[in-house]
């Protein structure tokens, strides 16, 4: 085809040339020129002309199979050698869908968020702040709490930041503080240089969807990966704490894992005491006979036998006493935890009646019971040393006053003594003051009798001799008695 062009335009470009020979005659040579340019640009035309024309062609013929191929993929179709199982874009479409309402189930565990945020942590008195180089304007707004993580491994320094109030927005920076007075390890954890962080505006919720596929299964990690990412334990018993970290993983890695038969009697046991929380382990079961659950506010749903349902295990377990059900397999599922309760706390529904409450106290609640419970522990500790002090002061004081009471009880039993001699001393002088009192007694009671005897003798010779007293009064006034 490209031949049949230039030959084309050969012949075109000597017929030109040769009309223009032939008709040339009284021309200058301008005009002759100018002709000639003519004629080369008509040549030069003509052939971009059919080169584009030919492109054209070439394009709609690759255009048309691309259109074929499209049409095929839209509808599904394939020549031979083609997938079998194509899908046309229609059904695509549909997956796509489906799968981001899949993607949407799984991802809405993180809620609202903003990668790639830059930290500055509040220090003392001034406020921190956030932001997010991607984002020109937060929707956050003042008064709201936001949760803040380094998204890092756990071996190279990722943990959970805290959470913090949204104290003012400027487009995509944020001003915050802390949503609780900060530890001495929370200063210590914002110390650590960050080039990025991830800000929620909820904690994530854990769902078993988004994560249990997403831990190894037993096996799969080398050994002592599991203690290499593992937090240092502080102020409690390192085994202990192992322990429960590997148990807690444990759970993780059962979940949705099938239950050996041989073990269903003791998890059914511990079910009965309360030792597992319901909810825990689920059974697959087979009815042997026609089984009505009623639902309130809705039709009951109805089981024939034959048919297979889910039950959690301890309803199974009723169901098979009563001989409706067989038990075909039992599959642990991990227990679910929600951040933003174990951080605030909450209040439940006390039962299905909704009688009374039940209040759930978060973590942020127990630290302020404990640093509270801190202060009083360390007041009372001032306390104690400052009593402590007081007795010791007084503990001197008695002590010499102890030595000062010795001394004087040494005197005192000295002094005891020396009165007991005086006392015997005094005993045997009054012994002898007693005899010698008694003897004087008799001398005086000797005396006296010879005092009366010559007083009797006295009075007699006093009357012998001068009249007796009631004479006395019939003497004359100023005679004198007479005494021989």
């Amino acid at each position: 085809m490209e031949i049949i062009l230039l030959i084309v335009i050969a012949v075109v470009f000597l017929v030109g040339l040769v009309a223009f020979a032939m008709g040339r005659q009284g021309w200058n040579w301008g005009t002759i020129i100018a002709g000639i340019l003519v004629l080369l640009a008509s040549l030069g035309f003509t052939f971009l002309a059919g080169m584009v024309g030919q492109q054209e062609r070439a394009w709609r013929e690759i255009i048309a199979s691309y259109q074929k191929e499209i049409a095929k993929k839209r509808e599904g179709l394939g020549g031979e050698g083609a997938d079998s199982a194509q899908k046309s874009i229609a059904a695509l479409e549909e997956d796509k869908a489906r799968w981001q309402r899949v993607w949407n189930l799984v991802d809405e565990w993180g809620g609202r968020s903003w990668p790639n945020a830059s930290f500055s942590p509040p220090i003392d008195a001034r406020a921190g702040t956030i932001t997010v180089d991607d984002v020109e304007k937060l929707t956050a707004v003042a008064g709201a709490e936001v949760y803040v993580f380094d998204e890092s491994d756990i071996a190279a320094g990722g943990a959970f930041l805290g959470a913090f109030h949204v104290d003012a927005v400027n487009g995509n920076k944020l001003s915050i503080s802390p949503a609780a007075a900060p530890t001495e390890e929370d200063r210590r954890l914002w110390a650590k240089p960050r080039e990025t962080v991830r800000v929620f505006e909820t904690l994530p919720n854990d769902t078993w969807l988004a994560f249990h596929t997403l831990t190894p299964k037993k096996g799969d990690a080398a050994e002592g990966d599991e203690e290499s990412v593992l937090p240092a334990p502080r102020r409690t018993d390192p085994e202990a704490l192992l322990k429960d970290l590997e148990a807690r993983l444990a759970e993780v890695r059962e979940h949705a894992e099938i239950v050996p038969e041989e073990k269903l009697p003791e998890i059914i046991e511990n079910l009965r005491q309360g030792n597992i929380t319901p909810g825990r382990y689920w059974a697959q079961v087979e009815f042997k006979e026609p089984k009505s659950f009623p639902i309130a506010g809705q039709e009951p749903v109805q089981f024939e036998s034959g048919q297979t349902g889910e039950f959690d295990l301890e309803t199974a377990q009723k169901l098979k006493e009563e001989g409706a059900v067989d038990i075909v397999a039992v599959e642990s599922r991990r227990p679910l935890v929600d951040p933003l309760m174990a951080i605030r706390g909450g209040e439940h529904a006390g039962g299905a009646d909704g009688g009374g409450t039940v209040q759930t106290e978060g973590l942020l609640f127990m630290r302020r019971m404990l640093e509270s419970d801190i202060v009083d522990i360390l007041a009372m500790t001032e306390r104690l040393k400052a009593a402590k002090t007081t007795t010791e002061s007084q503990l001197g004081i008695h002590s010499r006053e102890a030595g000062d009471l010795g001394d004087d009880l040494k005197n005192w039993q000295a002094d005891a003594r020396a009165a007991e001699e005086t006392a015997t001393k005094f005993e045997r002088r009054v012994a002898q003051l007693g005899t010698e009192l008694s003897g004087l007694e008799t001398a005086i009671v000797e005396l006296g009798r010879e005092l009366a005897g010559a007083s009797a003798l006295l009075v007699g010779e006093i009357d012998a001799a001068a009249p007796p007293p009631a004479r006395a009064g019939a003497q004359p006034a100023g005679a004198a008695k007479r005494i021989p």
